[in-house]
């Protein structure tokens, strides 16, 4: 392996890491200031901001998925580890009184046997 594939390697590896700190310290801030989600195009420009100007939504997926401090990302939000994921239903079903239920059932059972 020549000199300057070891370098380079070496500099690849350092980017992904730094990278990868600055994400979790931007996910940490949104979890500390209770932000529900974050579009991933203001997570770009952060970013861009802070030395990584070049950044692809690829490589920010990447990034957050690596991080492991966000429950869902997709093409428009990122949803901070704190939060329920995008892909969650919450939706409250609606409830059912087992207890009346299981009186009725005991009523008409009563009755069939009358």
């Amino acid at each position: 392996m020549l000199i300057n594939e070891v370098v380079a390697k070496e500099n690849i590896s350092d980017f992904e890491t730094s990278l990868l700190a600055k994400v979790q310290d931007i996910l940490a801030i949104a979890m500390k200031r209770d932000i529900k989600k974050v579009s991933t195009e203001k997570f770009i420009k952060i970013l861009s901001k802070n030395s990584y100007p070049d950044i692809s939504l690829d490589q920010l997926k990447l990034a957050v998925n690596q991080s492991g401090w966000a429950s869902s990302i997709d093409d428009k939000t990122i949803v901070p580890k704190d939060e329920l994921g995008a892909d969650i239903d919450t939706e409250v079903e609606p409830s059912v009184d087992v207890g009346a239920m299981a009186g009725n059932q005991a009523l008409s059972d009563i009755k069939s046997d009358l």
